[in-house]
């Protein structure tokens, strides 16, 4: 069972990368960390950031209310990524909410998911076996029409079942939060835009203009509020399970780069004992998850980057359980 995405490219080579970026650390990790420690609890959350933390809540009720407690435990089960429309409203789909996420993804492909895979060594296009199937509804012993359209919509299933779409999701809550091309980058790949957000952080820590909406802060010394993404590498590899580590890399990644596996959450609500964090694609779903403080602070319990079991107070975090490592925090 696929619990988050996985990444659609060749994966990123974690030691080579944070050989060489290793200078970079005093330059880069050093400034976006003081920047971030300037803003804090006492700046409420702008506008545009209460509309993507809001549009999150929707899709998350629209899945079904699909939810993790504190300790990364499924307590609400919600409807995942490839079923179709069920219950009393039998509203939009699950697999057609998806591709609308796909939308907001700026891709020389066109709108993604643009692979449909079936065990071979090269996944079929998506784009190709749809105007194969035009064709066959025209020829005199072709497709009947709902026929046609039976073929055309499992494709689409498929194609939205295979495809990671966590990022897409975010680049679509950020386009409904009403970010534009300069303010966000709108990608399947969530390191894209966290890329963006961490030299957003170092300009704006040298005093420099830069128009991204997000800067990178350490989750460890940074509270979130409501709007922000927690994010995470895929790996709890010292290369790129802390804030320094993956920065060090980010700091030198160009966009549309390497893949660099991660995975993103926005946050919709903040309590005085942790908050509350929607993200797509996990568990097939789109998923609110409950992530808990440290008691006596508002930052994430560093329970949830792992601890030996057994050992007092360690809490095991099941299916929350990830380096925790990058807070993008509206500016």
């Amino acid at each position: 069972m696929r619990l988050f995405d996985a990444p659609p490219h060749v994966p990123w080579r974690f030691p080579a990368v944070a050989a060489l970026a290793a200078a970079l650390l005093s330059a880069a990790a050093v400034p976006a960390a003081a920047a971030c420690l300037a803003t804090s609890l006492h700046i409420a959350p702008s506008p545009r950031a209460l509309a993507m933390a809001a549009a999150a809540r929707r899709e998350h009720l629209a899945f079904g209310g699909q939810t993790l407690d504190a300790e990364g435990r499924l307590i609400e089960a919600g409807y995942s990524e490839g079923e179709d429309a069920r219950g009393p409203e039998r509203g939009t789909a699950p697999w057609q909410r998806v591709l609308g996420y796909w939308q907001a993804v700026n891709s020389p492909d066109g709108r993604l998911p643009s692979a449909v895979r079936f065990g071979a060594l090269r996944p079929a296009s998506r784009a190709l076996l749809m105007q194969a199937l035009s064709r066959a509804a025209g020829v005199a012993q072709g497709l009947e029409a709902q026929d046609l359209r039976a073929v055309q919509t499992a494709l689409d299933r498929v194609a939205v079942i295979d495809t990671p779409w966590s990022a897409a999701f975010l680049s679509w809550l950020a386009r409904e939060a009403g970010l534009g091309p300069g303010e966000f980058v709108f990608s399947e790949a969530h390191a894209d835009y966290a890329g963006a957000a961490w030299q957003a952080g170092i300009d704006e820590a040298q005093g420099q203009s830069n128009p991204f909406a997000l800067r990178a802060c350490d989750p460890a010394r940074t509270p979130p509020r409501v709007g922000d993404l927690v994010c995470h590498a895929r790996s709890d590899e010292a290369g790129v399970a802390s804030f320094e580590a993956i920065g060090r890399i980010l700091a030198t990644r160009p966009t549309g780069g390497a893949a660099l596996p991660m995975h993103c959450d926005v946050v919709v609500a903040v309590d005085a004992k942790g908050f509350d964090a929607v993200g797509g694609n996990v568990l097939q779903s789109v998923t609110l998850r409950r992530l808990a403080f440290a008691r006596g602070t508002r930052l994430l319990d560093p329970d949830y980057r792992g601890c030996e079991a057994g050992t007092p107070g360690c809490v095991d975090r099941h299916m929350s359980r990830a380096p925790w490592s990058l807070l993008l925090q509206w500016r």
